[in-house]
C-alpha cells in the first residue's frame, strides 16, 4: 500500500527533535513492503498548503499523522497543536480517499479525546510499530480489528473502542528509517535559543536504547506512551546502530540518546556505556539522568565512553517539592550530583519547575536562592508550572487545588502553578529577576521583555481561549460513547525480524 506519513511537531526549543517515532514506523511499514512518502511540517510556514500540495500530487491509501505533542507544554507561552492536527485530517478528507491514522505519544496521552475532536478513521495509541503493520495488512486482506495492537476505532455501534497494546516486537529488531529525516536537520551552525553553553548546534543523531520507565514521578505519562516494564536493546545492538547511523549521514558530529532516563536501571546504562569504550567509539554524545542512579563511578563511566552533556531531571529544588512530585530523592542527594558533575568534563544541566504543588512564594525564593549559593551548573532550564496529564497524582491535585474543574479533561492544555506564586508580583519580579541575572539559567526566551505577573495573565487567558475554542469545535461534532473493554484474547503479536 501506499503511505504518506505527516510529522507535526511544531516545536524548535530547546532544539528541532528529530521524528525517531516516525522513523520507526516508517522501517516497520517498509519491511512489510508498502510504500512510504513523509512530510515533516517542523519545515513548512504554511502547513495545510504543504499537506494538500502532496496530496494532489500522489495518491495514497493511507495517511498516518504523527503527533508528537499534544502542545508546547510550556505554561508563559502556550501553544496548542491539537486544532492543526484537526485541520490537517479535514484537509486529507477533501483531497483524498486515504484512510487517516493519527499516532504518536500526543494521540497516546489522550486518545478517545484526541479521536473524538479530530474524527481520524483510526488511531494507534502506545507503541505502533506492530499496530500499523497490522492495520495495513487489515486494510490490504482484511481480517479482525480486534487483533490489531493499540487501535482506535469506531465498532458496528459507533462506539469508540481501544485495543490493549502489547510490546509485540523486540526493540532490537528494528531500525529507525533515518532516511525520513529532512537535511535541514543537520546543518550546522543553526543556534537554539535556549542552549548557552554554545553559540551554534552542531548536527546530531538520536538513538533509543529501550522504552518504558518503572519511575513514578507524579505529572508524567511515560508509562502510559511506552508501557511500565522496560525493554532494552542489546548494547552492541546500540553501538553498532551509533556506528551505522554516523556512517550513513557523515554531517552528524554528536550523539543523543532520547531515553527518558538513560541510568534507570543503572546496570542496562552501565552495559551500554562498558560496550562503547569496548568498541572505542569516538562520537560525543549526551542523555537525560534521574539523580536517582548516579554514582562516582558511573560519572567515570560516563566520561570514559564519550559523554559529554546529562539533563538531570531534578525537577525541584526543595525537599518537600521533590516528595511531592514523588522523586524519590532528596535536596542532600541534588547537592551531591552536583558536584560530582562539577568535577567531570561533563557539562550538566539541571531541568526544574517552579511553583509545583504545595510550593510556597517563600520556598520558591529560597530554592533560587539555594542555587545560587551552592550549585554550578553548566545551565538551570525552567519551566513555571506544570503541564497537566489525565490519570495522574497532579491532575488529581489541580482539582482539589481549584486549578482545574471536576470531569475537565486534559485534551486542551492545563497547567499547575500554586495560585499563591501567581498572586504575589514581588514574588514572580524575584524569579524573573534572578533568571536574567544568570548567562546560564533559562526560563523562557522572551523574559527581558515582559514582567512574569503579566505574562503569566496573558498565558492564563490564552489557555481559557483554547478551552472556548475547543467546545465551539465540538459543538457540531458527535460526542462518542465508549465501547465494554473486551474480555477476549490480547491483540496478535506480531514478529518484525530481525535486524
Amino acid at each position: 500500500m501506499r503511505v504518506l506519513l505527516i510529522s507535526t511537531n511544531k516545536i524548535r526549543v530547546p532544539r528541532p527533535a528529530l521524528p525517531i517515532g516516525m522513523a520507526y514506523i516508517s522501517a516497520a511499514a517498509k519491511r512489510a513492503g508498502h510504500e512510504v512518502d513523509v512530510l515533516d511540517l517542523l519545515w513548512e510556514s504554511r502547513e495545510l498548503k504543504a499537506v494538500r500540495e502532496r496530496l494532489t500530487a500522489k495518491t495514497y491509501d493511507v495517511v498516518g499523522i504523527a503527533v508528537r505533542n499534544l502542545d508546547n507544554l510550556t505554561f508563559i507561552d502556550p501553544i496548542f497543536f491539537g486544532p492543526m492536527t484537526e485541520k490537517i485530517v479535514r484537509c486529507v478528507r477533501k483531497y483524498t480517499s486515504a484512510k487517516v491514522v493519527l499516532g504518536g505519544s500526543g494521540f497516546s496521552v489522550e486518545p478517545f479525546s484526541f479521536f473524538e475532536y479530530a474524527q481520524p478513521d483510526f488511531g494507534i495509541a502506545g507503541e505502533g510499530e506492530a499496530g500499523i503493520v497490522q492495520l495495513l495488512q487489515y486494510l490490504e486482506v482484511g481480517g479482525s480489528l480486534n487483533d490489531v495492537s493499540g487501535l482506535c476505532y469506531l465498532d458496528e455501534n459507533g462506539r469508540f473502542r481501544q485495543n490493549p497494546s502489547n510490546s509485540a516486537f523486540d526493540l532490537g529488531a528494528l531500525v529507525p528509517d533515518r532516511s525520513v529525516y529532512d537535511p535541514r536537520y543537520f546543518e550546522e551552525g543553526v543556534s537554539a535559543a535556549s542552549d548557552l553553553t554554545r553559540d551554534t548546534q552542531p548536527a546530531i543523531e538520536t538513538l533509543q536504547t529501550k522504552r518504558g520507565c518503572k519511575l513514578y514521578c507524579s505529572y508524567c505519562i511515560i508509562r502510559k506512551t511506552e508501557g511500565k516494564g522496560n525493554r532494552f536493546k542489546e548494547p552492541a545492538e546500540v553501538v553498532a546502530e551509533i556506528q551505522r547511523a554516523m556512517r550513513e549521514n557523515p554531517a552528524v558530529r554528536e550523539f543523543e540518546i532520547v531515553d527518558a532516563t538513560f541510568n534507570y536501571p543503572l546496570e542496562y546504562a552501565v552495559e551500554v556505556c562498558e560496550e562503547m569504550v569496548r568498541a572505542k567509539l569516538d562520537v560525543p554524545w549526551y542523555c537525560q539522568l534521574t539523580p536517582n542512579a548516579v554514582t562516582p563511578e558511573f560519572v567515570e563511566l560516563l566520561t570514559a565512553a564519550g559523554c559529554i552533556r546529562v539533563d538531570l531531571g531534578t525537577d525541584a529544588l526543595t525537599d518537600e517539592a521533590l516528595q511531592d512530585l514523588m522523586k524519590g530523592f532528596d535536596m542532600a542527594r541534588v547537592l551531591e550530583i552536583d558536584r560530582l558533575f562539577t568535577a567531570s568534563p561533563i557539562e550538566h544541566t539541571h531541568c526544574v519547575f517552579l511553583g509545583g504543588p504545595g510550593e510556597t512564594p517563600a520556598a520558591l525564593k529560597e530554592s533560587i536562592r539555594f542555587t545560587e549559593r551552592h550549585l554550578n551548573p553548566a545551565q538551570i532550564y525552567a519551566n513555571l508550572g506544570i503541564r497537566v496529564l489525565s490519570a495522574t497524582k497532579l491532575e488529581k491535585q489541580a482539582v482539589k487545588a481549584g486549578i482545574m474543574k471536576e470531569g475537565q479533561g486534559t485534551f486542551v492544555p492545563a497547567f499547575y502553578v500554586e495560585p499563591d506564586i501567581l498572586a504575589s508580583r514581588e514574588t514572580l519580579d524575584f524569579v524573573r529577576d534572578s533568571y536574567l541575572s544568570h548567562k546560564n539559567w533559562y526560563l523562557w526566551w522572551g523574559l527581558g521583555g515582559q514582567n512574569l505577573t503579566d505574562r503569566s495573565t496573558d498565558a492564563m487567558r490564552a489557555v481559557a481561549e483554547m478551552q472556548r475554542e475547543y467546545e465551539y469545535v465540538m459543538r457540531d461534532k458527535p460526542r462518542l460513547r465508549r465501547a465494554p473493554k473486551p474480555t477476549g484474547p490480547q491483540p496478535v503479536s506480531l514478529t518484525l525480524g530481525s535486524a
